[in-house]
């Protein structure tokens, strides 16, 4: 009986010392699995990161001529009405067809933001209005513009719809804060 102990305690012990490798070789699959599983999903967050960032680059700087352009600020004196409907174009274009590599909250603040500066869906074929005062106690654009200004211009306005300056502030900085969280910014880190 003793013998069969012994043969049976060292059949477990063999069986115990072979398993060993075995274990370690199975868990290091699972782990290598894992950590490619990881670098894999760290890749793709890069690649919306840096396809978030090339929106950003593009849409940042004619944002802000819209916003300057309400607020009477940086270079609204060389920038015609045109002007700033087509660059409301080309955003809208870029967020649009970009959309869905952010997340709502991107999408919502632009809308804010255009719907602030401008008005929409007027007549059939008439582009979007500007709602900002061609005269203002901060200048007359048709004064102070760069070039000559065309009295067509004038209909480009939304007169009696001017967005208030505080609206547009506030929505511009609603949405650069949602590109900046979009991009994965915290608040402090720009500091």
């Amino acid at each position: 009986m003793s013998s069969d102990w012994s043969i049976a305690f060292e059949v477990i012990r063999v069986i115990i010392a072979a398993s060993g490798p075995a274990v370690v070789a199975y868990v290091g699959l699972v782990l290598n699995r894992r950590l490619k599983s990881i670098d894999q999903a760290q890749w793709q967050n890069r690649k919306i990161i840096e396809l978030r960032l090339d929106v950003y680059k593009d849409v940042s700087p004619k944002l802000n001529s819209l916003y300057c352009y309400c607020r009477w600020i940086g270079d609204w004196k060389e920038t015609s009405p045109p002007e700033i409907v087509r660059l409301k174009r080309q955003t809208d274009k870029t967020v649009n067809v970009y959309r869905h590599l952010f997340d709502d909250r991107l999408y919502e603040a632009y809308n804010a933001f255009i719907h602030t500066v401008f008005q929409t869906y007027n007549d059939p074929g008439e582009d979007a209005k500007i709602r900002c005062q061609i005269v203002g106690r901060l200048g007359d654009r048709r004064a102070h513009y760069a070039g000559d200004w065309k009295p067509e211009w004038d209909e480009m306005f939304a007169i009696g719809n001017v967005a208030p300056e505080g609206d547009v502030e506030a929505a511009y900085n609603r949405l650069m804060g949602a590109f900046r969280a979009s991009i994965g910014l915290k608040e402090e880190a720009i500091r």
